[in-house]
């Protein structure tokens, strides 16, 4: 915009009522008659709106009149919801923000048969039977004057950004990022989430954690930034939220399942069980995890386990061999097979254990477990 004037004089700013001529950079062919300029941002386009009337009784209104806000004249479809309150579909939207006063023409009798005093530009829409009645109710409470406490706590979430550009202060302080909440709802969401980390990890004891992106379906919020901000004083990792339970715990059936590993490898360390004895005991690769990250099992790779202590345990087996070795006479000192040596030997390397001499040997560091 590169300037203002109002009777042949330069202005940098205008307030109300006064005719105006602006100097629009770029092509302003297509601005017409009731159009409005905006500053990016800073409103919403409402083509739904509540509205108090003045006038004629909402019932006897005719059901299609113009809207007459500003300089715009639009055609509306009228809703009664009790005696002075109406809801209005626009033809096309309008920047309106509450507390602003229209006209409702009826353009078939050349009469205004009501004034209207915006009350909410983003209605929610009648989605249950009884909606229409109870939304009644909330707007036969509602002023017209822009009131932010009672706009979020109607709302119970709803962006800063939202609000300002509703037209209506904002009365404390976001939440989380942009978000502002009544204070009631925020108290009982953060008592659901402590709520759905406690079942979650009832119901999956091999992995209590519950995913934030689950609490934020479970809680129906439309932000991430919110469930962050609700579980301030829990225990997060990795994406995931805990509650008292903050570890895997093995059910009792798993529990007997690995307990019978354990006496396998008690009589023979390096005899890994197979894919056959696993599967025989219900071992998934998932519950070896869980077994492992419990400390009931070492997981050298997948599939292949071991009982904890006994990476160290091989490393020492190795030093004994007194220099370099190759995978076979490593397999031969821990009596075992290619099938576990392999994975092993490259355990022991990721652990500092071992390291490799050339292609074929390698020769223990000396490492202390």
């Amino acid at each position: 915009m590169r300037g203002l004037q109002s009777l042949k004089e330069d202005h940098r700013e205008i307030g109300a009522v006064a005719r105006v001529a602006v100097n629009l950079h770029g092509n302003a062919g297509e601005i017409g008659r009731g159009d409005a300029l905006l500053a990016p941002g800073r409103w919403l386009a409402a083509d739904v709106v509540d509205v108090r009337l003045r006038g004629d009784a909402a019932p006897d209104l005719p059901r299609e009149l113009t809207l007459h806000a500003g300089t715009a004249a639009v055609p509306v479809h009228v809703r009664p919801l009790g005696e002075d309150t109406a809801r209005l579909s626009l033809r096309r939207p309008l920047p309106l923000r509450v507390g602003d006063a229209a006209l409702l023409r009826d353009p078939g009798r050349h009469r205004v048969p009501a004034g209207a005093t915006v009350l909410d530009v983003r209605p929610e829409p009648f989605a249950r039977r009884g909606a229409a009645a109870a939304r009644a109710r909330v707007l036969a409470a509602m002023t017209g004057r822009p009131d932010g406490a009672g706009e979020v706590r109607r709302r119970g979430l709803i962006r800063r950004s939202d609000l300002l550009a509703m037209g209506v202060p904002v009365p404390f302080e976001p939440v989380a990022g942009d978000w502002l909440a009544d204070p009631a709802l925020w108290k009982d969401l953060r008592g659901r989430l402590a709520a759905a980390v406690e079942e979650h990890a009832a119901a999956n004891p091999t992995d209590p954690g519950l995913p934030a992106d689950a609490a934020r379906r479970a809680l129906d919020l439309p932000d991430r930034v919110l469930v962050d901000a609700l579980a301030e004083g829990l225990r997060r990792r990795d994406g995931r939220i805990y509650g008292r339970t903050t570890a895997p715990e093995l059910p009792p059936p798993v529990r007997e399942a690995v307990d019978a590993v354990r006496r396998d490898l008690a009589a023979a360390p390096f005899q890994a069980p197979d894919a056959n004895r696993l599967a025989e005991l219900g071992l998934t690769p998932k519950l070896l995890a869980v077994a492992a990250a419990t400390g009931a099992l070492l997981k050298v790779a997948d599939g292949v386990v071991l009982l904890p202590g006994d990476d160290a345990r091989a490393a020492g087996l190795l030093a004994g061999l007194g220099g370099p070795f190759t995978l076979s006479e490593a397999r031969r000192a821990l009596g075992t097979t290619r099938r576990v040596a392999v994975p092993l030997l490259e355990y022991l390397d990721d652990r500092g254990y071992t390291v490799r001499v050339d292609d074929l040997r390698r020769r223990c560091t000396g490492r202390k477990p």
